[in-house]
């Protein structure tokens, strides 16, 4: 088995092992919902449009983006476990939820094509952004969008990276692949596609309590130390932002976006 796809069978395995933790945070703290609506916000999305969501968990984004403004949602996950889990809970109709690898959408997608293409919170546990946002282009339609969220600066007020400060106060190494995909690496990838690119970044002060529990979900618990049993993983991340108690209230949490257009208009669009 190569590298990418090692990956993918870790990544898939670590959401498989995280639902329980994933819902439990998202009734306390909201987050991946409004994440998605953030996003859909900064973009533009149109009511009545269609969307390819590419790595959906268990339908967070698609279930807010169908019942904020009306989108007819395609969700592809690897986890089996969370597309099960979203199916168990969301029957809109205008909502699909299908286990899927986002580099290779053709078996799924066919020769349909989507307003947007979306990733929310995913694009960095890509081992090949250039593939999927490949496959991405393929099925959107002309004057579409791709857009993706990416996973958290942690910034002071001097400008420093607090994960940098936090792992050195608990005197652990920085994880080789906290993410597997650079932003700068996805911004290329879409660059190399889609013309009009734009950034955005949405802000949150820095919050021990919230960082405790987001890392806390399996699947980001491994990425920051794997290797490690999940209570050993569970501890550990409380330590490890505990040690930015200073922080708090000076520092944020820096979640960045990206946008591009598919600039094709003379081909036509076959939406779902």
């Amino acid at each position: 088995m190569d590298f990418k796809e090692k990956v993918k069978r870790n990544v898939a395995d670590n959401f498989d092992q995280s639902i329980r933790i994933y819902q439990e945070f998202e009734k306390k703290h909201g987050f991946f919902s409004s994440y998605a609506l953030a996003l859909a916000e900064t973009i533009g999305l149109t009511q009545k449009s269609s969307v390819l969501d590419v790595g959906c968990g268990y339908g967070l984004s698609a279930a807010v983006l169908s019942r904020q403004y009306g989108c007819r949602v395609l969700g592809i996950d690897l986890s089996r476990e969370m597309i099960a889990a979203g199916r168990a809970v969301e029957k809109n109709e205008n909502i699909r939820l299908v286990v899927g690898d986002g580099e290779n959408l053709s078996p799924i997608v066919g020769d349909d094509q989507f307003d947007y293409v979306v990733y929310n919170a995913s694009i960095f546990i890509f081992p090949d952004a250039a593939k999927a946002i490949d496959e991405a282009f393929r099925c959107l339609c002309p004057g579409g969008k791709i857009a993706f969220s990416y996973y958290p600066l942690l910034v002071g007020d001097n400008g420093s990276d607090l994960f940098d400060t936090a792992f050195k106060r608990l005197g652990e190494p920085l994880p080789r692949f906290r993410v597997i995909t650079d932003y700068a690496v996805a911004c290329k990838a879409l660059a190399d596609r889609c013309g009009n690119i734009r950034h955005h970044r949405r802000t949150q002060p820095l919050d021990i309590g919230f960082l405790q529990d987001f890392f806390s979900i399996p699947a980001q618990s491994a990425s920051l130390f794997p290797g490690r049993s999940y209570e050993e993983r569970q501890e550990l991340v409380r330590q490890l932002f505990a040690g930015l108690c200073d922080a708090e209230g000076s520092g944020q949490i820096v979640w960045r976006m990206a946008e591009g257009s598919k600039k094709t208009p003379t081909a036509s669009c076959q939406c779902p």
